[in-house]
């Protein structure tokens, strides 16, 4: 039981192990997925972002040149062809110090002509930055004055270095999402943006599930935009039939393991009942002859550990047993073997061993013996052996003879043991023949 129960657990260990390994390749398999989804993702958004911001550029290099030059009529017509040529912006504005002086399309954002951007408390952090840090600002989604929301990409204006005016690209977020997620995969992968910047903690939903961003299977990626940095959050859509096909590899392990364990038992059962019964006579259940050399071997051994004592053999042998086979049938001559083995163990001690030696002849080993013991074993099992008995509905009466013998005191050898004490049983058998009538 003990080596099935290990089998079992083997097999199911292993099966585990399996699946432990099959599901970290497969994580691995997925973050390499997510990755690449990402970082196409990343390519889509600097591909639209990039031909936002390349328009911003020129104008403000225009604007470095021609601030001192600059007039009404001429900004609105560079404006609005910059506009026209443009992708997802819907409005640019100039601001001279911190004023905003122009304005393209103007329809839509008078309420932000004239405005001073240090009024507006929510946006003004974010144009601080930007002026203070004289570097190109992405921020958003933020607010508008004028309604709705957009990014702004602000650009300080710098004049020999110092800080003349600001240049705000206005980017309407539907359009550019629109134009960098199309024909994106979103059957199999969902995802999410935030951005931050490096001068605050602070962070601000862009798109998707924000939860994806604590989902620790998601796959991360960061991105540089503008004075700041966006943070992709991917995680495929579970597949319908992964954890399904796990279960079924888990199920057939453990049948397997339960198998194996059934099969390994019984065949290790199997095994024991054949040994045993190499070892063991099938009809008395006493030990064989084999089993009974080697019994005596190990005793002797023993009593070379301990030589004050003596090992005591008791043949036994059944007078006239062939006249009951005959009389009353082998069933009943199988009772009466099996009967007198039983008489015979009940007799002797647990140390002790009582084989069958071979048709109606037993044998027992007495370790730890003397004469009187021997003695005194022989009276009893003649009392008890010779006790008639019913079988199969007959009386069944018996005698036995009995010879004996001690190691050493009566022989120095195994075999002259042996020889000796069934000598003196086929004397004593003799002697009961010659005295019946």
């Amino acid at each position: 039981m003990s080596t099935a129960a290990l089998v079992f657990l083997a097999i199911v260990l292993s099966t585990e192990v399996l699946l432990h390994f099959h599901e970290r390749e497969a994580i691995s398999e997925r973050r390499a997925a997510s990755l690449a989804f990402a970082s196409q993702l990343r390519a889509r958004v600097d591909r639209e972002l990039n031909a936002v911001l390349y328009l911003s550029s020129g104008l403000s290099s225009y604007l470095v040149v021609r601030h001192q030059q600059l007039n009404q009529r001429e900004m609105r017509d560079i404006l609005a062809t910059l506009h026209g040529n443009s992708r997802h912006i819907r409005n640019f504005s100039v601001a001279i110090g911190h004023k905003v002086a122009y304005v393209h399309p103007l329809v839509g954002n008078e309420k932000i002509v004239g405005i001073d951007y240090r009024e507006i408390t929510a946006q003004w952090p974010a144009i601080k930055l930007a002026i203070e840090s004289a570097k190109g600002t992405l921020t958003g989604p933020v607010q508008l004055l004028q309604g709705g929301t957009a990014f702004i990409y602000r650009t300080p204006i710098l004049v020999n270095g110092q800080y003349w005016g600001l240049l705000s690209t206005v980017i309407d977020s539907h359009s550019f999402f629109d134009a960098a997620f199309r024909e994106i995969d979103s059957e199999r992968y969902e995802f999410a943006i935030r951005s931050g910047n490096a001068s605050s903690a602070e962070t601000n939903a862009i798109w998707g599930d924000m939860a994806l961003f604590s989902d620790s299977t998601a796959t991360r990626l960061e991105v540089e935009v503008p004075n700041g940095k966006w943070f992709f959050a991917v995680r495929p859509r579970q597949a319908s039939g992964t954890s399904m096909l796990v279960w079924i590899i888990r199920i057939m392990g453990w049948l397997l393991a339960l198998l194996s364990s059934v099969g390994v038992g019984a065949l290790l059962r199997q095994r024991s009942e054949l040994a045993r019964h190499a070892g063991f006579d099938s009809l008395t259940n006493l030990p064989n002859r084999r089993l009974f050399d080697d019994r005596l071997d190990q005793a002797i051994r023993r009593h070379t550990r301990n030589e004050n004592q003596q090992i005591g053999i008791l043949f036994i042998d059944l007078d006239d047993f062939k006249e009951i086979n005959d009389r009353y049938g082998h069933k009943v001559g199988d009772i009466t073997l099996r009967t007198t083995a039983l008489r015979i163990h009940d007799e002797v001690r647990i140390s002790d061993t009582v084989a069958r030696w071979g048709g109606d002849e037993f044998v027992v080993i007495i370790e730890e013996a003397d004469a009187d013991l021997m003695n005194q074993l022989t009276e009893r099992l003649r009392q008890h052996v010779g006790k008639p008995f019913e079988a199969e509905g007959k009386i069944i009466e018996i005698a036995a003879s009995f010879g004996s013998a001690l190691y050493p005191g009566d022989a120095s050898t195994l075999a002259s043991l042996l020889e000796l004490a069934d000598q003196r049983m086929y004397t004593e058998k003799q002697r009961h023949k010659d005295v019946l009538p």
